[in-house]
């Protein structure tokens, strides 16, 4: 794939994890915020008023098809990814599995495109959709770009465990905002 890809947004090449830094990343999905962390305690802002919100926690234990489909799907939700945006982090979210079970653990992977396939795979997507679903993940702060096909993975979403907590808040909106 060329460097000057059409379709490859212009991204910076920092040499360390930009996930990893300590740093809350929040990105505006329409009408939402999506915030990722590592730990749910950094989700509350005690100065906003959040710690008083009443809080539903269900603890469901499914098998490993049933964990990635909701992973994979409350993921979807969460960052709105439109099927191009979601088939490329179905690829990632395995190839991350993948590269977590032979090297123990993994910060970032290879996303390369190249004819039919992906990382040598066989794929059903066209470049196009690879290209477009890649965008969609880097600009929604899914992935960060590390280098040429290299990218840095977000670890509130790509991580070493066997739980997750996806959180979704409902706010009442003023009155001024409100539909009737």
């Amino acid at each position: 794939m060329s460097a000057d890809n059409q379709f490859r947004p212009p991204a910076p090449h920092p040499t360390n994890n930009p996930f990893a830094s300590g740093e809350k990343k929040e990105v505006q999905v329409q009408q939402k915020t999506v915030k990722t962390r590592t730990t749910p305690r950094e989700l509350m802002d005690p100065n906003a008023g959040e710690v008083g919100a009443g809080v539903i926690h269900v603890i469901e234990g499914v098998d490993e098809e049933h964990f990635v489909e909701a992973l994979t799907g409350g993921i979807r939700a969460a960052f709105d990814l439109g099927d191009a945006g979601y088939e490329v982090f179905k690829v990632a979210l395995v190839e991350y599995q993948q590269a977590k079970i032979s090297d123990g653990s993994c910060d970032s992977l290879t996303l390369f495109y190249s004819g039919d396939q992906l990382n040598g795979k066989k794929t059903e997507m066209n470049e196009t959709q690879f290209q477009g679903g890649l965008k969609e993940l880097l600009s929604k702060g899914v992935l960060s770009q590390k280098a040429p096909d290299q990218y840095w993975l977000n670890p509130a979403l790509f991580f070493n465990g066997s739980g997750v907590i996806l959180i979704k808040e409902y706010r009442l909106l003023p009155s001024s905002l409100r539909t009737v």
